[in-house]
């Protein structure tokens, strides 16, 4: 087990990053997290707040039960930020044979893995529990207890948690570089030179950057921007957040009556620039599919769209943990599905950093799998 005052920079004010530093903190660490634009700028705070289980990758569902069990306790971690969670129940309905046929096959996948937390519904009960929903389904999977989160809040109900415990918070500060010299990592940023014995790189679309700069081998790390749109309030109709089976498509309506449609449509993303993008036509084929479904959306204008800059992985899956170099550890390529992964991912980097053993496998994420 490593030393409680060993010295550590966390690079990126996201939800991985705050997570990190936050966790770090409360077990005696010395950390400055570094952000070079402000907290929750990018995908962490501008993405659908999506808190699901429901639909994961198999080799992400131990983290995200995981995550989940910290989720529903948020806030005693971070106190009156923990109550922008709003847990409901995240449903994905088939519209066509199709998505029954693939439903019906996930449900029995899992159910072999051991994973019960996705149950399969008949059209009956879905119509029952969405009264307002204006197509016949074929089905659909449920998940009880996920829900939505106000993203930008919870980010910096980390970031603000993690200075109780005595992190210190930089914003507008760049890292230039990273060079590892004599066991000593020296981060070179606009503000100046850290020495640390640790660096967390969770700096989103730019991580690949930073880690091939500190001698890393390439990570193929490619930049999009997922884009949402916001419509006028309405009277309340969906008390989950919806989705379809094979559509990339997200819905959920907020308690002040708007809706709010994503689900993975994304655009072009210039990170060198800053820069994410709106393609108002992709876009609008969530928005033309979220109005079929719902007839109540149909005459509630859109008043706002907006995209994030995300980090995608060849495999959708993020990168998670040690480096080839010691020192370094990796959180990053959350591929536009990390948020609700965040708790979980903050606390393994804290303890891949002080010496501890996850509570889950991390071998799916390893670093060097595309090597």
């Amino acid at each position: 087990m490593q030393s409680h005052n060993d010295r550590v920079v966390v690079i990126g004010g996201g939800i991985q990053g705050c997570a990190t530093a936050y966790f770090l903190a409360k077990r005696g660490a010395s950390v400055k997290l570094i952000e070079k634009d402000y907290i929750a700028r990018h995908a962490s705070g501008v993405n659908a707040g999506g808190v699901r289980r429901l639909g994961r990758d198999l080799a992400e569902i131990p983290l995200s039960l995981a995550a989940m069990d910290i989720w529903q306790n948020l806030h005693e971690e971070i106190g009156e930020a923990g109550e922008a969670f709003y847990p409901c129940f995240y449903i994905k309905v088939a519209i066509d044979e199709e998505g029954r046929e693939f439903g019906l096959k996930r449900s029995d996948t899992l159910t072999k893995a051991g994973f019960s937390h996705e149950v399969w519904l008949e059209k009956s009960d879905i119509h029952e529990r969405l009264p307002h929903l204006s197509i016949s389904t074929y089905g659909g999977l449920l998940v009880e207890g996920d829900g939505w989160a106000v993203p930008w809040r919870i980010v910096n109900g980390f970031s603000k948690a993690a200075r109780q415990y005595g992190a210190e918070i930089i914003e507008g500060c760049r890292v230039i570089s990273l060079t590892n010299k004599n066991e000593c990592w020296q981060v070179w940023t606009e503000q100046g030179l850290f020495e640390v014995d640790y660096v967390v790189n969770c700096a989103g679309a730019w991580a690949a950057e930073l880690a091939s700069q500190s001698g890393e081998p390439v990570m193929p790390l490619s930049a999009f921007a997922p884009m949402l749109a916001v419509t006028e309030k309405r009277a309340p109709i969906l008390p989950a957040v919806f989705g379809v089976l094979g559509h990339t498509l997200s819905l959920k309506q907020l308690d002040t009556g708007q809706f709010i449609i994503g689900g993975g449509v994304r655009a072009e993303a210039n990170p060198e620039r800053n820069r994410g993008e709106v393609a108002l036509l992709k876009l609008a084929s969530s928005m033309q599919l979220a109005s079929t479904l719902f007839s109540d959306i149909s005459n509630a204008p859109v008043i706002r769209c907006w995209s994030g800059i995300e980090g995608y992985m060849p495999d959708n899956l993020p990168v998670i943990g040690h480096g080839t170099q010691a020192g370094l550890i990796h959180g990053f390529g959350f591929s536009a599905h990390g948020f609700q992964l965040g708790p979980a991912v903050g606390e393994a980097l804290a303890d891949l950093v002080m010496g501890y053993q996850p509570r889950v496998s991390l071998e799916a994420f390893h670093p060097n799998r595309f090597a």
